[in-house]
């Protein structure tokens, strides 16, 4: 697969497409941004081009000069599509918009090029419905923001998706450094976003019902689990957890008390007023909200990833 793909088309050139158009280039493919205007597409070439320079300053890449040189973009769906070897597609996230823009692309692609959708919580079973031509070769392969810099990739095959389109999207991924997982069964959603929103809905009712404030709930995270997080997962925590007797003690001497906590948890699939407002007007009086500006929180957050990737080299596994 590595070898057989040359071009890729990066449909979508806003944030999530910007940054695997960077990936893709700094790996040595030829990419093309598409986009509905020349205006945004200007806009997105250069963004792309300072991410490149920027992997390259953090030491996480070489040559993003050279790589710079292997990016092109157009307005032309179909001529970058139909000259593509593999298209990432990053598109707004609906059904609708979706299907659309896949049964254009499934109409001009060659039929042995891969269809992948960035999607971040849609169901490629769906998705599919709309490639009536070869719905075998879509997939989705869902980065996480900054894309450029979080390794992860979600691969989530559709109900009529090829073994060999998982195995080839894996493989692309492996190659330009992301950390690829693939989902045994499609949910909406996939892994990380799933387990990410019942924290999030946690957080939210901790500060709705006055338990604690937006800025102590951050810092619980960050000086607490978050720092285990950055190493290793949930369950290689808990093993951890569970002292010389592992997760099996874990689970059947410490972990059932926890039923009294999950009781009073929230429950609701619909995030309530009170806890959105309490929100906003949390996070506007968090002190690096106050006096930072949104770039300046960027730039921030991406140096401390840098640092944090640089570590992880020395993870046991």
């Amino acid at each position: 697969m590595i070898n057989e793909v040359k071009k890729i088309a990066c449909v979508g050139s806003g944030l999530v497409g910007q940054g695997w158009a960077s990936l893709f280039a700094l790996a040595g493919y030829k990419v093309t941004l598409v986009d509905v205007n020349e205006k945004v597409l200007g806009d997105a070439l250069e963004r792309t081009k300072s991410k490149m320079r920027f992997l390259e300053e953090a030491g996480l890449a070489k040559g993003a000069e050279r790589a710079s040189k292997r990016l092109s973009t157009t307005t032309n769906m179909a001529e970058a599509v139909g000259g593509a070897d593999f298209v990432q597609e990053s598109v707004f996230e609906s059904y609708p918009a979706k299907k659309e823009v896949y049964a254009k692309m499934d109409e001009t692609a060659n039929r042995r090029v891969i269809l992948s959708s960035s999607s971040s919580g849609l169901m490629m079973s769906e998705i599919q419905k709309a490639a009536k031509r070869h719905p075998e070769r879509c997939i989705v392969s869902h980065p996480w923001n900054p894309s450029y810099l979080v390794p992860l990739v979600e691969i989530s095959p559709g109900n009529l998706t090829s073994q060999e389109t998982v195995k080839k999207t894996y493989e692309l991924m492996e190659n330009i450094g992301k950390v690829p997982v693939v989902l045994k069964k499609e949910v909406p959603g996939f892994i990380a976003n799933r387990l990410s929103a019942a924290l999030w809905r946690e957080a939210l009712n901790l500060v709705d019902m006055g338990v604690a404030s937006v800025e102590d709930v951050d810092k619980a995270i960050v000086n607490g689990p978050g720092l285990r997080w950055a190493i290793m997962g949930p369950y290689l925590t808990y093993h951890l957890g569970g002292g010389r007797g592992g997760i099996e003690y874990l689970l059947k001497h410490i972990d059932v008390s926890k039923a009294k906590w999950l009781e009073t948890m929230a429950k609701w699939t619909e995030t309530p007023e009170s806890a959105v407002q309490k929100a906003i007007e949390g996070v506007h009086e968090l002190p690096s909200v106050k006096s930072h500006s949104y770039d300046e929180l960027e730039e921030w957050r991406d140096g401390l990833m840098v640092d944090i990737l640089r570590s992880r080299n020395k993870r046991v596994g």
